[in-house]
């Protein structure tokens, strides 16, 4: 009995022991297994805290969560997304007035939101805003609508800002072609308007809608341009509806005035000098052969600008005002060489020997010349030219009537006086008694009458020389006549046309107040 007890207790004991070293090894292996987890947490945190904060927003905002550039960032899809618009004029390269082209350097600013791009500030090192590229992000399908550049692909692929608030602010610089209807008629003081159209392509104002920054477009860094002054960039919104669906645009308008300095002195001047210079064909003598050489040579060179002028403007049907001028100045200049010609035949008409009419010479010798400070030109009247003109043999009868003695020793006749005188158109004379010889009184006769004879073909030759300078005086006084209509025909269309010129009389740059209200 006792060695059964002693058994009994003995087993107990080795029992008790086999479960004293299960419950050891379980316990340590439950040990084990929480400083391993807790290790492999530290190894997690010791890794996480090496990684910058930079790395891991970028991870959060572009990998982790699914971002995609194609989807519009807005949770509630019957909202638009609302993309805020600006612009800054940097340079005017040129403008194309011929092919109606304006080609600009501008700086565009973009701003919209996005909301899956939003993160706390305090969870990655005080990080608010962080750059990515442009292409790893939703963007506008904005359009530049009229672009005629076909070598244009889009905006820059740039870097874009991103705010803690999922503001994204794009800044796109760029070149743009874009048609601009040009509008010469005040040309060279004309004033033109381009306009910088932007907006979406496909998706139409329910999905993107477009706003302008602000009324006005930047041009604190625009380079001046040698031809052009824009005064103001003023900016507009527009909505218009397709089949009853909404396409908003922003519209900057460039109001642009051209420097028209140089085509002054180039141009407008030399026309305008040429056209006065014409009235000089009225001052020159109505005898001088020159006149209608040197008019016809200012005619084309008048022609000549002509030719420049219509290479300077595009091919429309609005003729500039200074095209205008010349045409007016040509067909002045044409109306002149034809009263040139008039002149110089009435300066002419004294060759037939006719004396100027009593009504045309108390007209223009007298009145007229004294109202265009020239005096009385009348001189003595018709009546006594004629008179005088008539009383006396013709030049062309004294040289076909020679005076000759034809007297012969031998007693050959001779003419008499009476007889001689009627040969000549001259009156007779009565007979004088004297009480010399017949011989002598025959040579004293002869004598006496070829005297006689030579002083009235002197005066004839006077007459007809008073008649051709009253002719001639005639021609002057028209001459000036034309010349006053002519010059006074220029100054109006000359002032006409800078009446016309809408630009002309503002000041350049007269708008500039405009950007600063």
């Amino acid at each position: 009995m006792p060695a059964l007890k002693a058994a009994y207790l003995l087993s107990l004991l080795l029992v008790t022991l086999q479960q004293a070293a299960s419950t050891e090894n379980s316990t340590s292996l439950t040990r084990h297994l929480e400083n391993s987890t807790s290790l492999t947490r530290h190894l997690e945190n010791s890794t996480s805290l090496k990684k910058p904060d930079i790395l891991r927003l970028h991870e959060d905002l572009f990998v982790k969560s699914g971002y995609h550039p194609y989807i519009r960032p807005i949770r509630d899809l019957k909202r638009p997304t609302n993309v805020t618009l600006d612009l800054a004029m940097a340079n005017i390269i040129n403008l194309d007035e011929k092919n109606q082209i304006l080609t600009a350097e501008v700086w565009l600013r973009m701003k919209w939101t996005d909301e899956f791009l939003t993160w706390n500030v305090s969870e990655y090192g005080g990080i608010e805003t962080i750059a990515t590229q442009a292409e790893n992000i939703w963007r506008p399908d904005m359009f530049l609508y009229h672009n005629v550049n076909h070598e244009f692909g889009g905006w820059l692929e740039d870097v874009v800002m991103i705010s803690s608030n999922g503001q994204v602010d794009w800044k796109a610089p760029a070149v743009t072609m874009s048609a601009c209807l040009v509008d010469v008629s005040d040309f060279p003081f004309d004033k033109q308007k381009c306009y910088l159209q932007f907006g979406s392509w496909n998706q139409d104002g329910r999905h993107v809608d477009y706003f302008s920054e602000s009324e006005v477009g930047d041009m604190a860094n625009l380079i001046r341009n040698v031809e052009w002054d824009v005064p103001k960039l003023s900016v507009e919104r527009h909505e218009h509806n397709f089949n009853g669906v909404p396409y908003p645009d922003v519209t900057f308008t460039m109001h642009m005035t051209r420097r028209s300095t140089f085509y002054v002195i180039n141009m407008f001047l030399p026309c305008a000098l040429l056209a006065f210079v014409v009235g000089a064909t009225f001052y020159l003598p109505p005898d001088c052969g020159e006149k209608i050489s040197f008019g016809v040579s200012v005619l084309l060179t008048l022609t000549v600008f002509q030719l420049v002028v219509a290479q300077e403007v595009p091919q429309s049907e609005s003729v500039p005002t200074v095209g205008l001028f010349i045409i007016v100045s040509l067909a002045l200049m044409t109306l002149s060489l034809l009263a040139t010609t008039f002149v110089m035949n009435l300066g002419d008409s004294g060759e037939e020997n006719h004396p100027v009419p009593g009504w045309a010479r108390k007209v223009f010798l007298k009145y007229i010349s004294r109202a265009l400070l020239m005096g009385d030109q009348s001189g003595q009247n018709e009546d006594e030219l004629w008179y005088r003109y008539n009383a006396y043999p013709s030049p062309e009868h004294m040289k076909n009537n020679t005076i000759y003695i034809n007297r012969k020793v031998d007693g050959n006749s001779i003419y008499s006086g009476t007889e001689r005188r009627s040969r000549l158109g001259l009156p007779a004379r009565p007979e004088r008694k004297s009480r010399a010889s017949p011989t002598k009184l025959e040579y004293l006769l002869e004598i006496k009458g070829a005297v006689e004879e030579i002083s009235a073909y002197m005066e004839k030759l006077d007459t007809v020389k008073n008649i051709h300078n009253d002719w001639k005086t005639l021609a002057t006084v028209v001459d000036r006549i034309f010349l006053v209509l002519y010059l006074v025909a220029c100054i109006i269309a000359l002032v006409v046309t800078l009446l016309n010129l809408r630009g002309f009389m503002e000041p350049e740059g007269s708008h500039a107040g405009d950007d600063t209200s």
